[in-house]
């Protein structure tokens, strides 16, 4: 989650969407997004037995980065991107919560 948040950072820290900047690192962003989304797949999928709502949200937020990256496009964003985007950080806040309650952080 450390390196999904760096990723993500990395990205917006680069202007507003539809800016030449953002549009620059957009390839960046899709590309550590699409190599990152297997490896933490993996490890969720090695675990069947965490609590229900981690794995749920933890997934949603897995796919709904997937998604974002199959859709986004250089330019202002989309209002589906956006959704996509708010969605993407409704689900990881089950992973947030849960894991900061047990003292794992990142």
């Amino acid at each position: 989650m450390r390196e999904s948040d760096q990723i993500s950072n990395a990205y917006t820290n680069t202007g507003d969407a539809g800016t030449p900047g953002r549009d620059a690192a957009l390839p960046k962003f899709i590309a550590d997004t699409q190599a990152w989304i297997p490896r933490v797949q993996a490890v969720l999928d090695a675990h069947p037995d965490v609590r229900p709502l981690f794995k749920r949200s933890l997934q949603r937020y897995i796919d709904d980065r997937q998604l974002l990256v199959w859709n986004v496009e250089p330019g202002p964003a989309r209002s589906y991107d956006d959704s996509t985007w708010s969605d993407s950080l409704a689900a990881y806040g089950g992973p947030l919560r849960i894991c900061h309650d047990l003292g794992v952080n990142w």
